[in-house]
């Protein structure tokens, strides 16, 4: 008897696993509501507009007497990127943004390319250029490659130009998004690990680079993505690879591209 209930759980088992073995998990998706009070009952504008960047004299002005009145603290003493950006250095990038920075060349370069907007749910934390230039640089320093903490300068200028830098830092000013742009955080971190046992069942390309945040090995890309195709280690680079290493990057995705045409 105990040897017929054994197979009967054994037979159960493997019929269980077979049923449930190709069968696709999802999350559900949901719309959560991010603007100021209640959510409007009035369906939302969701179209997609071309838009060119523009600046004006006002905003510049505006930009400078905030940086004109930055209060600095003192960086602990030897504490190069260790406790944050140092602020001995924060002082080149201040000067170089008030001073030589050149707002309207850059857009004028930003739109030889097509842009396009839609609304986004989100609000807007705008106040200090100088503090949201210090939270956004430093992750171009060390998560560019976790040495870089032990430099005076944070390597900054070893991989990017300040102009590059800066004109970055004037997408999230100008437009008051670094609150918004944070979403994806707030929401995943909310999910926890429901995501992580999930896999996706498209064609896979991966670039394993070795200053990126958490190395992820082959094996536990397949196990995400069973249809991989290609998995490359990469030289080098970063968090900021497409910014940092560009052609790297991109020889890399026509790899994949191929490989994925001759399927």
């Amino acid at each position: 008897m105990w040897l017929e209930i054994l197979l009967a759980l054994v037979l159960g088992f493997v019929i269980y696993w077979f049923v449930s073995k190709d069968k696709e998990e999802t999350l559900p998706l949901e719309d959560g509501w991010w603007g100021p009070g209640v959510r409007p009952t009035a369906g939302e504008d969701e179209s997609i507009r071309p838009f060119k960047v523009e600046t004006s004299d006002e905003e510049i002005n505006d930009l400078h007497q905030r940086i004109d009145k930055v209060r600095l603290t003192p960086p602990l003493e030897d504490s190069r990127f260790h406790y944050g950006f140092n602020s001995n250095y924060l002082k080149k990038v201040i000067s170089y943004w008030r001073n030589e920075f050149d707002w309207r060349k850059q857009v004028e370069s930003l739109n030889r390319y097509p842009h396009f907007k839609t609304k986004i749910e989100g609000c807007a934390l705008n106040d200090s250029p100088v503090g949201l230039a210090a939270y956004i640089l430093e992750k171009f320093s060390t998560w560019t490659n976790p040495e870089f903490r032990d430099l005076e300068d944070g390597g900054l200028e070893r991989k990017f130009s300040l102009d590059d830098l800066l004109t970055g830092v004037m997408l999230y000013w100008t437009t008051g998004t670094i609150t918004s742009s944070q979403r994806f955080y707030k929401e995943n971190m909310r999910l926890g690990n429901r995501h992580e046992g999930i896999k996706v069942h498209v064609p896979m390309g991966f670039a394993a680079f070795p200053c990126e945040l958490i190395h992820v090995p082959e094996k536990w890309v397949k196990s995400k993505y069973p249809k991989l195709i290609s998995y490359s280690y990469m030289p080098r680079g970063g968090h900021f690879a497409a910014f940092e290493e560009p052609e790297l990057l991109a020889q890399d995705i026509h790899k994949f591209m191929g490989l994925l045409e001759r399927q």
